[in-house]
């Protein structure tokens, strides 16, 4: 009934949906985050790559300082022959590395070229693509904001 009077912003439901998923990004994140912690490790920034579904497919944690991206697959399955490639998204797109399938974890090493963009850049992407393609990313299947910890 409230749908029908102020259209779908002024649902409660609405609103309600999306704070249950922010909480639940937000768990995520943390206990991510907790599990590097334990070994000393301490995040510069985190981003989560979602997936079609309520589970994400990767968590990504950046120490700049230590110039490493340590990711997790979460929901990501093999993509068959091809891989998951991350990249810095932006007008000359910079290749950061494969990443992990099936539950698998991955120590990603940056140039102190690609450190000095990912600090300044927000944004991530992941393409698909064809095993041993090293050149420019085909489209986008993901897009995720950076968020600094």
């Amino acid at each position: 009934m409230d749908d029908e009077v102020g259209g779908i912003f002024h649902s409660i439901r609405f609103w309600q949906g999306w704070a249950v998923a922010a909480t639940l990004a937000a768990l995520i994140a943390f206990a991510a985050n907790i599990e590097y912690s334990s070994d000393g490790y301490v995040a510069d920034y985190v981003a989560i790559v979602g997936g079609d579904d309520s589970e994400p497919m990767w968590v990504i944690n950046a120490d700049l300082g230590e110039g490493l991206l340590n990711v997790r697959a979460v929901a990501a399955q093999s993509p068959g022959d091809d891989q998951y490639v991350l990249w810095v998204s932006g007008q000359h797109p910079q290749r950061l590395g494969v990443l992990p399938v099936d539950r698998g974890r991955a120590a990603l090493k940056l140039s102190d070229t690609v450190q000095g963009i990912l600090a300044h850049a927000k944004t991530l992407a992941v393409s698909r693509e064809a095993a041993g393609n090293d050149g420019e990313p085909g489209n986008w299947l993901h897009e995720v904001s950076v968020a600094r910890l």
